[in-house]
């Protein structure tokens, strides 16, 4: 038996098999940890919490406003009669990860939100703790795997809860499918991992794993190899690239989905609304909202000045005082096609730009706009990697259940926007 050196050593490949990537010099978590004390983390799931509640109330503007709103904040016009069906938890987003950066002050600001599909859950709800135990430190997402697993049942019993046949008082299960492309690992890992834990806790379910490539859609809706069908379907696809697809034959495939979900078919997970607030301009949105004084409350707008890092429409750009931007595409991924822009009153200069390993292999639609952030210099750490000490920058993570706050995550990237090199980095409670 080879013995273990670290604790990416005690990793189960099983459950994360992407810790080395093929071209890559390092494998993908860091050999060091971070540690902070226990309230850092307690502010990063305040935080969370409370701009949860605060970008659900700005998705009901978004919906109620005309549609030449949403057309301005680049929303693919075919997505457009997809925004507004209810869904059996009311919420816009079930599962969602905020992201934060670390000023040169120390202080915290959100920049991103993945409502739609977010990635990242092996390395937080997973790998965080086993790391944590190697170093003989404590993990601050103690009772977040529990926490998940609950969500997963409640997600299950909601959408397709087993009915009794009354002739032979059996229980009937209703598929739950869960699906993705299963050539990317990341996102096979992934999908598995939410599978499985819907599977433990919800032992009378019916919970399948379907890749993307082999799905069907007919009248009823998903139709599975036994003949039935999916009661509901978790998607480990990007809606904005999912409303384009075509069949071999032209048809919109993406409408036709959509039209089978909103006949009530099958159940989404994440529901269609959650592309609201996948959409970048929705940052923009919040922050024109906060601006208005009218919308949001005194306390609203405290937590919002706190923590949101400032954020802009394309159309405001001229009018923003001099200083640096990040420049956006309004569905880019990954770091894709951002950059830094330096502003000097009418004139404008690169000092930034990020430059992406494979660029071809992320999957993001094309973006007609862009959105504008104000640039957070943050603050730098050290930590160990394969090939060496590295000086880089920290991404915060914070998952959200039904908008409450569970486990947290961290990336470690030299660069300031982090992208497709940024590495994994445990964290624990308590200062080194």
């Amino acid at each position: 038996m080879r013995r273990k050196t670290s604790y990416l050593d005690a990793l189960d490949p099983a459950i994360f098999p992407f810790i080395q990537y093929e071209d890559y010099a390092d494998r993908y978590p860091t050999l060091s940890m971070q540690g902070f004390p226990a309230s850092f983390y307690e502010e990063l799931r305040f935080a969370s919490a409370r701009l949860f509640q605060i970008f659900v109330k700005a998705a009901l503007v978004f919906q109620e406003a005309p549609d030449d709103f949403a057309r301005d904040m680049d929303m693919p016009e075919a997505l457009l009669p997809y925004m507004h069906t209810p869904n059996p938890f009311g919420l816009p987003t079930w599962l969602s990860r905020f992201d934060f950066v670390m000023d040169e002050g120390g202080r915290i600001r959100m920049v991103e939100i993945n409502a739609d599909t977010p990635c990242f859950l092996i390395e937080s709800y997973y790998a965080n703790g086993i790391a944590a135990d190697w170093f003989g430190r404590r993990d601050p997402n103690v009772g977040a795997m529990e926490e998940l697993r609950r969500f997963l049942r409640t997600v299950h019993d909601g959408l397709c809860a087993p009915v009794i046949d009354l002739g032979t008082r059996d229980f009937c299960p209703r598929p739950f499918v869960f699906s993705c492309f299963d050539d990317c690992p990341e996102d096979l890992a992934t999908t598995r991992f939410l599978a499985r834990l819907m599977a433990e806790s919800s032992p009378q379910g019916d919970i399948r794993f379907l890749s993307f490539y082999d799905m069907e859609i007919d009248a009823a809706g998903i139709p599975l190899a036994d003949g039935a069908h999916a009661a509901a379907l978790y998607r480990l696809h990007p809606l904005e690239i999912l409303i384009d697809e075509r069949t071999a034959d032209g048809e919109p495939l993406g409408q036709m989905f959509l039209d089978l979900y909103r006949e009530g078919r099958f159940a989404l997970f994440n529901p269609p609304e959650a592309v609201i607030l996948q959409n970048k301009s929705f940052m923009a949105l919040v922050y024109a909202l906060y601006r208005t004084n009218r919308f949001l409350t005194a306390e609203e707008r405290e937590i919002v000045g706190r923590y949101l890092a400032p954020s802009y429409f394309e159309a405001d750009y001229e009018a923003l005082s001099d200083g640096a931007y990040v420049y956006k595409e309004i569905w880019g991924r990954e770091g894709r096609n951002v950059c830094v822009l330096r502003k000097r009153g009418a004139e404008h200069e690169m000092v930034i730009e990020k430059l992406v390993d494979r660029y071809d292999d992320i999957v993001c639609r094309e973006s007609e706009k862009a959105m504008y952030q104000r640039f957070i210099r943050q603050k730098r750490f050290r930590h160990r990697v394969d090939s060496g000490e590295k000086d880089g920058f920290l991404t915060f993570s914070c998952f959200m259940l039904f908008g409450q706050p569970s486990a947290l995550g961290c990336r470690f990237s030299p660069e300031a926007i982090a992208g497709t090199e940024a590495y994994f980095l445990p964290l624990v409670v308590g200062e080194g």
